[in-house]
């Protein structure tokens, strides 16, 4: 009798087989990543704070914005687009489902990869700042503060792929090049990449509109625990809307991953 193959080692393989592809990709996989920090960072944290448009501070609001931008975008970007193709152009996902595993076991696969990118994403935008804004950047991280920002990323990673996953299954690969300008620029620029929290009370009503962008909660949590100098919102709330959101869309897009798997 043939030896059974346990479910860690199906994951495992599903996990190898879809990082060696992006290997084979690596350059597209680095331009792709970059390019929109690149110029944001170039833009924003170095051009108009040397020539004086923006304050010199800008740059300290800016970094953890662009972290976990990074990390979400890369996230999502990783986990949404190859379900997308997976289920409806390559029909590969088929093959994945006829493992002796259960469903959910493939679309957890599909979320670690988009997590592991998510970090690679978050990883890339660390030299990139330091090259150009280094010398505006203030860090002050105790021991605590270090040790929480790890727990931010890697949660925070967690909830770019739990999202990529609903997207995964939303969105057809004739709608990929739609993505980008009609979901991911929202979130990019609601998502309190440029600006904190607290500083929209001005605008009272897009304070709260903006609560609804998982970002913010991503950023505002980098913010908190990387620069001390700028008000960011209460660490407990930041923390608990990063779970609160990845619990929603996490049990929203297994529910419609395991419905497409089995039509």
């Amino acid at each position: 009798m043939a030896n059974k193959v346990s479910t860690s080692t199906v994951f495992w393989i599903m996990v190898k087989r879809d990082l060696m592809i992006q290997l084979r990709n690596w350059s597209e996989f680095i331009f792709r990543v970059a390019m929109l920090p690149f110029i944001l960072i170039l833009t924003y944290g170095y051009v108009l704070p040397k020539i004086g448009i923006l304050s010199p501070d800008f740059p300290n609001q800016m970094f953890p914005g662009m972290v976990g931008m990074s990390l979400l975008i890369t996230g999502i970007h990783g986990t949404a687009v190859p379900l997308s193709m997976d289920f409806n152009n390559s029909r590969e996902i088929e093959d994945r489902l006829q493992a002796p595993v259960s469903i959910k076991v493939t679309a957890w696969s599909k979320m670690v990869v988009g997590i592991i990118e998510s970090w690679i994403g978050a990883l890339i935008v660390l030299p990139v700042s330091i090259l150009f804004m280094g010398s505006y950047l203030e860090f002050s991280m105790s021991g605590f503060d270090v040790l929480m920002l790890v727990v931010i990323l890697l949660v925070s990673s967690i909830t770019s792929a739990t999202l990529g996953l609903l997207v995964g299954t939303i969105v057809k690969p004739m709608q990929i090049a739609a993505m980008f300008p009609g979901f991911l620029m929202p979130i990019i620029f609601t998502g309190a990449i440029f600006f904190s929290w607290d500083s929209l009370s001005a605008i009272p009503w897009l304070k709260g509109i903006v609560l609804l962008n998982p970002l913010v909660y991503i950023n505002e949590a980098l913010r908190s625990t990387m620069i001390e100098t700028i008000t960011a919102m209460p660490l407990w709330l930041s923390v608990g809307g990063i779970i609160i959101f990845t619990i929603i869309m996490g049990t929203t897009g297994m529910k419609r991953f395991k419905k497409m798997a089995i039509r």
